[in-house]
């Protein structure tokens, strides 16, 4: 909290001074810039004074300057860079400038058919810095997507060229600032949510495998686990960071309720991005195997606008059609102040039936939610924008099959309204952006609630133990958590000089969750409750971290640079467990309930660090070298003695890795190539207490991920669009596991959930249709490869068989109206993601979708 009011006081204190104008463009300043090519100069001015130059790269490319050399104004300065080029410059706002031909029409107009930007040293939190009435970044956004249904910001600032076979310019957030995709030393991934959304790909588990390296694992009913390149043991403490709008969203741990996934519905999201590797250093814990990102979409002042969208679906299988709406709206109320607001509700079709009770479509499910967000922009150098978003899912039981005598495809038999949850998802967030001189100040207050019950039937376990405590056999567990988040983050960037650019930031957050378990004993048949509560555990938890982290940019030439980051963190946790219920003694020796643990506290610190040289070949190709770590937070044990330790440290990271991005053959090519080796130290294990049966973690063994990921996109046509990639991963153990642990690991072994090969296929075409009506087709083939499942007691592992899946889409625009129809799984594929051997119940198992058929219409306005 000291920190929080320091950083409130702080930003407070400087509102003030951020709404005089800034002065810094009128000031003379020493500048020496040779003659030179023109891109390198631009590049060397805007680091110099903190602007944001956007040029088109062909334009800007074969052209020299005679360089600039004395006191001089930017503007001053960049009139004597552009001298005898043929080109001229418009201020968009205080630290914005574009360049174009001088006998073109100048600023936004000339935009619209620009195909590349460079776009230094920008504000990542996409809140653009413009006077009022004047012309803002979103401007170009809207002009290139004015006649297709974007609503208002997005991910790609291109329009196509002549040909129209030019691809797309893509800008993200990875390094929290905004850059093109192929200039961040990254590799990243970004979906752009119209794409899910007209495709019905609405959950993480829909669409994750049209991203390398991401795999999605089903838990319990309302949870998942997430790894990147492989880095997973199963379920733990999380090792995939999320954010949502760079607020840090979900536990830290487990037992926090760290593996319950927020599946955002993209309908008021602009795009999603996944960052492959650790990214410790900027983002903090559980980014050791990498981060996923919802980005949401801006208000914006530039005009009312909206879009709203229906649809229908229908499951193989299934018991009812699935149906979908989605409203948004963005009204300006002023020149600085603009609100946007959105809400949707679906229904997803219960394809799973329980014969034995007369039940069809038991995992039938409702969502609904929306959001609230406001941006004020009272001046070039202040903005502050407010949100929240609120989402509920409901389900009527799990996605499980059972593979029992009696029972068929898509069938399971569990106790009547077993696997049923409830999945809340609550993020508010306030981001301040200022400018002070040439110091950009972003402050991040974030607040968030992660809550959901659910349950599954625990018959097969605790059948026996019912049988003779209570003339029984249904035993059904039910789990409740509610999980809170508050973080602070503060972050000051600025250039020095014409060679280096820093980044200094510090982070603080507080999780508060109150976990519980009930086991309940029923009559199987009749559903009649013998024992409401024959055990409940209780497990409150805190979290504390602070940590403060550097970033700095050293430009040895123009072409070559090298990036150094380091963060420092301090942890802090307690829990507690509490157990009541006449099962108590005979789980823990004869102990009176309630049986009380005492609370544990701990204190753990984790150091990260970045080392990234980059080499620019030329404006299209670059080539990166990539040291950096990833961290997961320890934690305390309960009841430690004997075999189990007082507490278990934070695991780590560590990358290797060689990367190319580069656009060829006049941009219709893009490639994206990287060679990685991830080390993984002290890796958290789970056992359980022989005496006490009380489960606890530790740390021991060692992995590796090693690998290769290339990925390809190509405008050879017009109108035509082709995307894949390939993956080949081996995610495996280096170290047995100690002989502590309860289950059984040895060096070569395959970490869970890793598949060795993997990859993605894609195609669009567009063409005309008739007047004003333009069309497409398209499809995706995705393969997963085989993999394995959780280490167990023994040698024996589950083995999921690699499958291929196929999806095929169609549709129509008309100006402001589209329809879009899609088929997934068009073979109706039965893809393991996870169950059998060492999960719970062994005879359960979770496949993909089977095949959806599905229509989607759209109005924007």
């Amino acid at each position: 909290m000291r920190l929080t009011v320091t950083a409130t006081a702080v930003c407070l204190s400087i509102i003030g001074y951020c709404w005089a104008p800034d002065a810094d463009a009128a000031m003379r300043k020493p500048v020496d810039i040779p003659a030179e090519g023109l891109g390198p100069a631009l590049q060397a001015l805007a680091r110099d004074r903190g602007l944001q130059i956007i040029y088109r790269s062909d334009t800007v490319d074969s052209l020299r300057t005679q360089g600039a050399a004395g006191d001089f104004t930017a503007a001053e300065a960049l009139t004597r860079l552009l001298n005898g080029t043929g080109l001229s410059f418009r201020y968009l706002d205080s630290n914005t400038v574009s360049v174009f031909p001088s006998n073109g029409a100048g600023g936004a107009e000339r935009l619209e058919t620009s195909t590349n930007y460079a776009l230094p040293n920008r504000s990542d939190e996409g809140t653009p810095l413009a006077p009022s009435g004047g012309v803002s970044r979103s401007d170009f956004r809207l002009a290139q997507a004015k006649d297709g249904l974007t609503d208002n910001s997005s991910a790609s600032e291109s329009s196509p060229d002549e040909g129209g076979t030019r691809i797309e310019e893509i800008i993200v957030t990875a390094q929290k600032r905004s850059e093109r995709l192929q200039d961040v030393p990254v590799p990243v991934t970004a979906i752009h949510a119209d794409t899910l959304v007209n495709n019905s790909q609405l959950r993480l588990q829909d669409y994750y495998t049209s991203i390398p390296g991401l795999t999605v694992t089903p838990s319990v009913p309302a949870a998942q686990v997430l790894s990147i390149r492989g880095i997973t043991t199963g379920p733990g403490n999380p090792t995939v960071g999320i954010t949502v709008d760079d607020v840090p969203y979900g536990a830290s741990t487990e037992i926090g309720g760290g593996i319950i996934v927020p599946d955002i519905d993209p309908g008021d999201l602009d795009r999603v991005e996944v960052l492959r590797g650790p990214q410790g250093t900027l983002y903090g814990a559980s980014s050791m195997g990498g981060l996923i990102k919802f980005v949401t979409v801006d208000p914006s002042t530039d005009e009312v606008s909206g879009r709203v969208q229906s649809g229908t679906s229908s499951v193989y299988n299934g018991a009812q059609l699935g149906y979908n709406a989605r409203g948004s709206v963005n009204v300006p109320l002023s020149d600085s102040l603009a609100v946007r607001a959105s809400a949707f509700t679906r229904l997803d079709p219960g394809y799973i039936d329980n014969p034995v009770r007369a039940i069809d479509g038991v995992n039938e499910a409702r969502a609904s939610g929306g959001r609230l967000a406001a941006l004020w922009r009272p001046s070039e150098v202040f903005s502050l924008k407010l949100s929240a978003l609120y989402q509920q899912v409901k389900g009527d039981g799990s996605s499980d099959v059972d593979l029992q005598p009696g029972l068929g495809d898509l069938q399971q038999n569990y106790l009547r309204g077993s696997g049923a949850y409830d999945k809340t998802v609550q993020a508010y967030s306030a981001i301040l952006s200022a400018k002070l001189g040439s110091v950009d100040l972003t402050a991040v207050s974030g607040y968030s609630v992660n809550a959901y019950t659910d349950s599954f039937d625990y018959s097969y376990a605790f059948g026996p133990l019912a049988q003779v405590s209570f003339g029984v056999t249904g035993s059904p567990v039910f789990d409740d958590n509610h999980a809170s988040k508050f973080t602070q983050e503060v972050r000051l960037s600025a250039p020095i000089g014409q060679q280096f650019e820093w980044l200094l930031g510090a982070f603080y957050t507080h999780e508060k969750s109150s976990y519980a378990q009930n086991v309940v004993e029923e009559d199987s048949t009749t559903g009649v409750v013998a024992s409401s509560s024959a055990l409940n555990l209780s497990f409150p938890s805190t979290y504390k971290e602070y940590a403060a982290f550097a970033d700095l940019t050293y430009h040895v030439t123009d072409r070559f640079d090298i990036q150094i980051g380091g963060r420092e963190s301090q942890i802090e946790q307690s829990s507690t467990e509490t157990e009541t219920g006449p099962y108590v003694p005979v789980l823990n020796g004869g102990a009176n309930s309630p049986y009380i643990i005492p609370e544990a506290d701990t204190k753990a610190s984790a150091f990260t660090y970045l080392v990234t040289p980059r080499f620019r070949i030329s404006s299209d190709l670059m080539v990166y070298a990539r040291l950096a770590s990833g961290y997961r937070a320890g934690g305390p044990n309960l009841s430690p003695g004997g075999v189990v330790p007082t507490e278990y440290d934070p695991d780590k990271t560590q990358d290797y890795e060689i990367g190319v991005k580069g656009d060829f053959l006049d941009r219709r090519l893009s490639v994206d190539a990287s060679v990685y080796y991830i080390d993984w130290k002290k890796i958290q294990l789970q056992s359980t207490n022989p005496q006490t049966q009380i489960q606890f973690n530790f740390n021991g063994s060692r992995a590796k991920s090693q690998g290769v990921e290339l990925s390809v996109e190509s405008r050879p046509l017009t109108g035509m669009t082709i995307a894949a990639w390939a993956v080949w991963n081996d995610a495996s153990l280096t170290e047995a596991f100690p002989a502590a642990s309860s289950q059984l690991g040895l060096p070569g072994d395959r970490l869970p959930y890793s598949s060795r090969c993997s990859g993605n296929l894609s195609l669009q075409q567009d063409f005309p249709l008739a007047s004003g009506v333009t069309g497409h087709v398209g499809g995706a083939l995705s393969y997963v490869g085989d993999r394995q499942g959780v280490f167990t007691a023994t040698s024996s592992r589950q083995n999921f068989p690699a499958y291929a899946k196929t999806d095929l889409r169609a549709g129509a625009r008309y100006h402001s109206w589209a329809a879009d129809f899609f088929v997934n799984n068009v073979a109706d594929k039965r893809g393991v993601l996870t169950g059998g051997v060492g999960n719970n119940p062994p005879f359960g198992f979770v496949y993909i979708q089977p095949r959806l058929v599905g229509l989607s219409l759209v109005k924007t306005f």
